[in-house]
């Protein structure tokens, strides 16, 4: 799997020290160690089909009279926050917990 490094770490098994913005290629369960800390993210697919962009945008223009409908907060997961959060021009930090996240995504 390939993950994207959110925060400079030392790799603990292969000593190898990773910085922001590089791309490793992680074992599942590594992966999952290393995002709930707070030190990867999944790797953004780099290729998606194009077709769906002109749609996706047609539906942002039809659906921007209407109010956006509210996600309850505690049903979002924390990437989701983080993405709503920065939406919104605030700073969600990497290492924030999922408590700590829906706290700053009710203030904005």
């Amino acid at each position: 799997m390939i993950a994207t490094v959110t925060y400079p770490y030392r790799d603990r098994e292969t000593y190898e020290i990773h910085r922001t913005g590089d791309e490793v290629e992680l074992t599942h369960e590594r992966f999952a160690e290393l995002s709930a800390a707070g030190y990867v993210d999944a790797a953004e697919q780099a290729a998606e089909p194009e077709p769906e962009e002109p749609e996706k945008a047609e539906a942002d223009e039809a659906d921007e009279g209407a109010p956006k409908e509210a996600k309850d907060v505690h049903e979002m997961t924390a990437a989701e926050m983080r993405a709503e959060i920065e939406s919104m021009g605030g700073f969600a930090p990497k290492k924030a917990t999922k408590a700590q996240l829906a706290e700053l995504l009710e203030q904005l």
